[in-house]
């Protein structure tokens, strides 16, 4: 008798942090799948090419899974920019950034009360801890995002769904802009910026039963950034 893997959907399949839960997750022997709006081929994912809050997208994959979903991540984002007060670009960012999360956990609800299953939202110490000159949007997002971790961690715990988040720092994907050299971040006490895999193995935890008892929790992966005082930063930088 062959054990019947696990089950996960994650939006922003294709790259970044999504792309390394991805891998993380089918090495271990999970069937995934994936949505993105590329079509970059990620080995042993499931890849839909779409709106990561597109429903009939979700919905199919659902479908995919069978009904039963272990893990739902939501991974899809677009980077701050601006500029600050451009209204499109505050639609933009809402709408993949906080709704998207939120229609993912609307459709999948379902599949993963059906699994007791488990969600995790990428947010950012940006929003929450950090404000953005860039994009109040972004900013605006993430910070929502939590709040929606959290109402969504309360509306899920009698069904065993438990809803968490990790919120990254400075880490060295497309998605970041690199301000500083990625091995010599001064604004870092690890004074260094952080991989896709590195958060990806928070994720993994998060998700698996080990982590049966983390509900409505931010898990910060920034190096010790946002326990840096600036006074302390500036020392290091020499200034």
């Amino acid at each position: 008798m062959t054990n019947t893997p696990k089950t996960a959907i994650i939006t922003g399949a294709a790259a970044g942090i999504g792309r390394a839960t991805a891998e993380r997750l089918t090495d271990t022997g999970w069937r995934v799948v994936g949505i993105d709006r590329t079509d970059a081929p990620v080995n042993g994912v499931e890849l839909l090419v779409g709106d990561a809050g597109d429903t009939s997208l979700l919905m199919e994959a659902v479908e995919r899974c069978g009904g039963s979903l272990d893990a739902l991540v939501c991974a899809a984002g677009i980077p701050p920019s601006g500029p600050w007060d451009s209204r499109e670009h505050w639609d933009e960012v809402m709408a993949v950034d906080l709704t998207a999360p939120y229609e993912a956990l609307r459709v999948c609800m379902p599949a993963l009360v059906a699994a007791r299953g488990s969600a995790v939202l990428v947010g950012s110490i940006v929003g929450a801890v950090e404000g953005s000159m860039r994009s109040p949007a972004y900013a605006a997002a993430k910070a929502g995002l939590e709040g929606l971790a959290r109402s969504m961690a309360v509306i899920g715990a009698p069904d065993g769904v438990r809803v968490n988040v990790v919120a990254p720092g400075a880490i060295a994907t497309d998605f970041d802009e690199r301000l500083l050299p990625a091995d010599h971040r001064t604004d870092v006490p690890l004074g260094r910026m952080g991989t896709a895999d590195e958060v990806a193995a928070i994720i993994t935890f998060l998700i698996d039963p080990v982590a049966s008892y983390v509900n409505g929790a931010v898990w910060t992966v920034d190096g010790g950034r946002t326990a840096f005082a600036n006074a302390d930063a500036n020392r290091l930088s020499g200034k």
